[in-house]
């Protein structure tokens, strides 16, 4: 018997709440899965909530325990894409705030498969994008915020802005990836950002009269 097995026999209770848990991720998995079937079947004017509802077999005071919205639930928008391992490491981290923010962020890059898919169904209906945006700018603020606990506001906003500059430069390029790890790849972008400000002016070549 396991440990996990051990505690949980000898905790009803500890038992009851996993399952629970397994519960809740599947609803919102299956909620997740069939608002992002409806709304790139029928588009997000012709998708309602009722109809998400149904084919999971849920009620909509169910689906807004989950989602606040059609769009949050078909592009899966957690209230925090922080997860609690991600926040304790980076208040145990050691160094420079950039690396440690790449650290922390970058973990969003992992997921290739769901990245490709949300950024298809946003391409496929553009109308998401409002949603997405604001999403983003709310996470925005939750890095923000958690750096701030870290260092100076004026360094937390400005180290934030220039990291997530860096995971819009990859997310839009097709050619990065690879298998390195998110962070990796994310601190050689914010290189890339922090090395324009070097970069030159080619002489201007006058147009073939």
């Amino acid at each position: 018997m396991t440990n996990t097995e051990e505690l949980t026999a000898a905790d009803p209770h500890a038992e009851n709440c996993g399952r629970r848990e397994r519960k809740k991720q599947q609803t919102r998995q299956a909620l997740h899965e069939a608002a992002l079937r409806l709304v790139d079947e029928n588009g997000l004017d012709g998708t309602t909530v009722e109809q998400i509802c149904e084919a999971v077999d849920v009620s909509p005071r169910t689906f807004f325990n989950y989602f606040p919205s059609k769009a949050a639930a078909a592009l899966d928008l957690q209230h925090s894409a922080i997860s609690r391992a991600g926040v304790d490491a980076f208040r145990a981290a050691q160094g420079s705030l950039v690396p440690a923010l790449c650290e922390l962020i970058g973990a969003s890059l992992d997921d290739a498969q769901q990245r490709r898919r949300l950024k298809a169904l946003v391409m496929h209906r553009p109308e998401l994008m409002p949603a997405f945006g604001q999403w983003m700018a709310n996470i925005r603020e939750q890095y923000i915020a958690l750096a701030r606990e870290r260092t100076e506001e004026a360094e937390a906003v400005a180290a934030v802005t220039l990291t997530m500059a860096a995971l819009n430069m990859i997310v839009h390029d097709g050619t990065a990836g690879g298998e390195r790890p998110g962070a990796a790849r994310l601190l050689e972008a914010v290189e890339q950002l922090v090395g324009a400000r070097a970069a030159l002016l080619r002489e201007r070549v006058s147009p073939a009269v």
